[in-house]
């Protein structure tokens, strides 16, 4: 059986410069521009991985009328 590998590119991230903390962070989804870590508060510096692309979800959208119904 072959395995199918996933399509990389290179993702803009941050990452923990603790040695001991793991921690890294897409680019998009920090908290601000110059991040401290979420585990360990340590500083963040900037760097790469490669990864799958990320597929974004797209929220339903309600229409107006159903919306309305429940609140009468």
């Amino acid at each position: 059986m072959e395995t199918i590998k996933p399509d990389l590119s290179p993702v803009p991230i941050w990452r923990c410069v603790n040695k001991e903390c793991k921690v890294w962070v897409r680019e998009e989804m920090a908290s601000s521009g110059s991040p401290e870590c979420p585990m360990c508060k340590g500083s963040m510096i900037r760097g790469v991985k490669h990864l799958p692309k990320l597929i974004k979800k797209h929220k339903a959208v309600r229409k107006k009328n159903e919306a309305d119904q429940w609140l009468h």
